[in-house]
């Protein structure tokens, strides 16, 4: 485990940390970011190494997560958002695996997932998208929003209705590569935080699929999209963790630094209790996380519980952790280029994205009655 978390602070630290502004701010430098961290085997640390991933364990792919996202969140949205579509292409034919994931988890493609529509978001089963089959194809319709890597992506994976009359049984996954005759790309939404992570509707008419592009079976693909979503949501949390860290060691410092009433803040006792809940929140998300990790690696029944449990804890701790660093920073925590202003805005997404955390609640709930 401490190999993994060593390369990946080596290369953050050389490729990430100098350019951090840059990539947050100006949004430059991401594609060449990106690529270099595909040739180094970052988009498919867990992934089995005939389809062109490290073949390490799904612990460790979240471990390097955690670490990447102390550096940039933006790139770290970016690969997990990829990899989204990546773990969805698992459940494809080996023709599909050959033919995208290879590449995929190389870095030379760039993948989007796509599930949520504009009147579809916390219940799934409700998309109006539809995929008819004619021959040789499917013919795809519909409108996607919120569609992280829309514009970077060169596939997406899109779920559609196979059998219209169907809720969760007629819905249908499938490969879309982005320069499909009929899919169009709407206008980037500008969000309170992440400008460069990209999120935009995406529409399709009367695109053309080849049959072979459906991943696993029709009317299948819910199943696989909630089996995808867990990983995602374990993902989303290691971000978070990552961000509650970084928070952390920028208030640690300018509570060393920073002298009010003729000695530094971190004397304080007020400051103290702060700095020791968010170290708290940290460390208790941290084992949650990698324990809902641990859990998928052992296949064991219950990860999809833990997966959601460990997305609510640790993104709710995150805004926790990133307001009381912007308080411990008083009014320079208020003002645009402080990091931690920057990772406030940050941390609210991490409790939106993957399922809302009152979904998280909802399915954890759900499994608590169950027994």
């Amino acid at each position: 485990m401490e190999r993994i978390e060593e390369i990946t602070t080596e290369v953050c630290k050389t490729l990430i940390e100098p350019k951090e502004k840059d990539i947050e701010e100006y949004g430059l430098n991401i594609k060449e970011i990106l690529a270099k961290l595909g040739e180094l085997g970052f988009f498919g640390i867990n992934f089995p190494k005939e389809f062109g991933g490290v073949g390490l364990s799904f612990e460790e792919s979240v471990r390097a997560s955690m670490i990447l996202s102390y550096y940039t969140s933006t790139i770290s949205m970016i690969i997990g958002a990829h990899q989204l579509a990546s773990y969805t292409i698992m459940n494809a034919s080996n023709y599909l695996k050959e033919k995208y994931l290879k590449d995929l988890n190389r870095g030379k493609l760039i993948g989007a997932f796509s599930l949520t529509e504009p009147q579809a978001g916390s219940d799934p089963t409700t998309i109006k998208t539809t995929a008819v089959l004619d021959g040789d194809y499917y013919i795809l319709n519909g409108t996607k929003a919120f569609v992280t890597n829309a514009g970077l992506a060169n596939i997406y994976v899109i779920f559609a209705k196979t059998d219209p009359n169907a809720l969760a049984r007629g819905i249908s996954a499938f490969v879309v590569e982005s320069n499909s005759k009929g899919l169009h790309i709407g206008r980037h939404e500008e969000k309170m935080a992440l400008p460069y992570l990209g999120n935009a509707t995406l529409t399709l008419q009367d695109v053309k699929v080849p049959k072979e592009n459906l991943i696993g079976r029709a009317n299948l693909g819910f199943i696989i999209a909630m089996k995808t979503l867990d990983q995602g949501r374990v993902l989303t949390a290691s971000g978070a963790v990552g961000l509650m860290e970084r928070a952390l060691n920028e208030s640690i410092k300018y509570a060393k630094e920073r002298v009010q009433g003729g000695v530094p803040i971190a004397n304080h006792q007020i400051i103290q209790s702060y700095l020791a809940e968010m170290k708290t929140l940290l460390e208790t998300s941290r084992e949650i996380v990698l324990r809902a990790a641990k859990k998928k690696d052992e296949e064991a029944k219950d990860f999809g519980l833990f997966s959601s449990i460990a997305k609510y804890f640790a993104t709710n701790s995150a805004v926790s952790v990133s307001r009381l660093a912007t308080q411990i920073f008083g009014g320079s925590g208020y003002i645009r280029g402080y990091v931690v202003e920057r990772l406030y805005r940050e941390a609210k997404m991490y409790e939106i994205v993957e399922g809302t955390n009152e979904i998280q609640k909802l399915i954890i709930a759900n499994q608590v009655l169950k027994g």
